[in-house]
């Protein structure tokens, strides 16, 4: 046979259930058609000789809020800074450079990092903006600040819930999924179907550099009148990666009428935890007086996932506090009990701050859990800014990997891009060799949660997520075998060399 292109000289992780490892692979029509060990001594179109690197099947990111990952990547990163002067100064620098009046993003903003524990107000933005609208992300996307020109289009209702005031005067900082997701809904909404498709792409291209060839994309909500939904349906057959698309509606009718068989995401039950909107049992150290919030009742919350399941869509739903986390586990119970277990794959996104009883319930129903290991790499280290707000009993508690694992749950892994980049090696290095070992698995695991189980998540288990005759050619080749660095921090410097999907080169160094 003659094969379209063949890698040789290369370390294969397969990733099958055997564990099998290869030195070469045959491709054929975007398809794998053979694997080898030894010489190759076949024929091919294209010989792509790796010199011992190392291939493992294309990696996912299984939680992308795309459009805002793409803002983010050319937005003015604020994570770094330490007080309200540095944040105005680096806006400032940003407006004076961008020509016109057009928006001007600023991102990764935890006010707990700035000395004065807040946002920008508007006038403060509105001094520095020489007639941008501009607009401050919260690291978590939970929370937003806008200038005046920003909250003529942001519309956010003044008796919103979340709409900070001074003096009964709206400062034009907005702290809760109310008034954040409204600004967001409407401040997303007045960009162009053109503006809309640049921003997907720019998240799209990024990823592959990071070895990612799929993504559970979170399309819906922050966009009014769900357009990006309508331009991604469109055009994703043109992006260098698979785009599995998450509608995030609480209109079942309106997945349905997409053709969608999923719905859901960041349909948050609660918050995040630099907000205090983060639903707990217990109240917050910094914030004594309060211990989250539950944005909807069980009422609604089980008509909705009734509904799905009764119309065969897999359902999925932020959830990143105790509380939160019991409202849907209990929801999927009733439901399963209701109208009998069926093969749909329901998840639970974030599934932060588990309980015990929680992590057994999960497995009990057989729910996938989506967790994001860069929020512990990000914000449980040293000095860890979640022990500052939580304590350090719950901070340890936080991304429970090791005990999910042992429970046997199906776990898959993401980043919540923009909240933390897409960067699938970091993550797995973090779960295998994290800061707080009380949280750290086996490669093997660590590996799983990139490549087959978010395949399975999708039913396309089949299809893609491990190297094997017959699947699709999507791999991600790596400098160094993984397993080779399980216990050494260089684990963290792991470089993808190329992406390929369906055979076919999407990235290389």
């Amino acid at each position: 046979m003659i094969y379209d292109k063949a890698i040789i000289n290369a370390n294969i992780i397969s990733m099958d259930q055997k564990e099998n490892r290869y030195e070469w692979i045959g491709i054929n029509n975007g398809s794998i058609s053979a694997l080898g060990n030894g010489p190759f001594d076949g024929e091919a179109k294209e010989i792509m000789d790796i010199k011992g690197a190392t291939v493992i099947p294309g990696l996912s990111d299984c939680h992308v809020h795309v459009l805002n990952a793409g803002i983010d990547l050319s937005g003015v990163n604020l994570d770094n800074c330490t007080s309200i002067s540095e944040v105005l100064f680096l806006l400032k620098k940003r407006c004076e450079e961008d020509p016109g009046d057009g928006w001007v993003f600023g991102t990764g903003y935890i006010p707990q990092l700035i000395q004065e524990g807040r946002y920008p107000t508007k006038h403060e933005l509105d001094e520095i903006s020489n007639r941008h609208k501009v607009m401050i992300f919260a690291a978590t996307l939970h929370a937003c600040a806008l200038n005046s020109s920003g909250c003529e289009i942001a519309a956010v209702p003044d008796d919103m819930p979340g709409v900070e005031k001074k003096g009964n005067v709206p400062t034009g900082v907005y702290n809760s999924d109310e008034s954040a997701f409204i600004a967001n809904e409407n401040v997303f909404g007045s960009l162009s179907d053109d503006e809309l498709w640049r921003y997907i792409q720019d998240c799209a291209q990024d990823a592959v550099k990071k070895g990612v060839t799929s993504i559970h994309g979170l399309f819906g909500q922050f966009v009014k009148g769900d357009r990006d939904v309508e331009v991604v349906l469109k055009r994703k057959d043109e992006l260098p990666v698979d785009m599995t698309i998450f509608y995030q509606t609480w209109n079942v009718e309106k997945a349905e009428a997409a053709g969608l068989p999923r719905i859901g995401g960041c349909l948050t039950l609660d918050g995040a935890a630099f907000e205090y909107t983060m639903a707990n049992y217990e109240p917050y150290i910094t914030a004594p007086a309060l211990r989250g919030v539950l944005y909807h009742n069980d009422v609604k919350v089980y008509q909705f996932v009734s509904k799905c399941h009764e119309k065969n869509l897999q359902c999925t739903m932020h959830a990143v506090g105790e509380r939160a986390i019991d409202q849907l586990l209990y929801t999927y119970h009733r439901v399963f009990i209701e109208q009998g277990r069926k093969d749909l794959r329901h998840r639970i996104e974030h599934f932060c701050l588990p309980t015990e009883a929680q992590i057994k319930m999960a497995k009990d129903l057989d729910i996938i859990l989506s967790m994001q290991p860069g929020f512990s790499y990000l914000w449980d280290n040293e000095p860890s800014q979640f022990a500052e707000v939580l304590g350090k009993e719950r901070s340890d508690r936080i991304d429970p990997f090791k005990k999910v694992v042992d429970a046997g749950i199906k776990l898959i892994g993401g980043s919540d891009c923009p909240v933390s980049p897409v960067d699938p090696l970091r993550d797995i290095a973090h779960c295998v060799n994290g800061y707080n070992p009380i949280r750290n698995i086996s490669m093997k695991e660590a590996l799983k949660m990139y490549t087959i189980t978010p395949a399975y998540a999708i039913k396309e288990e089949n299809l893609k997520g491990s190297i094997e005759i017959g699947k699709r050619a999507d791999l991600t080749i790596i400098n160094k075998d993984p397993y080779d660095l399980q216990k050494n921090k260089e684990i963290f410097h792991i470089q993808v060399l190329h992406t390929i999907k369906g055979g076919i080169m999407t990235y290389s160094a």
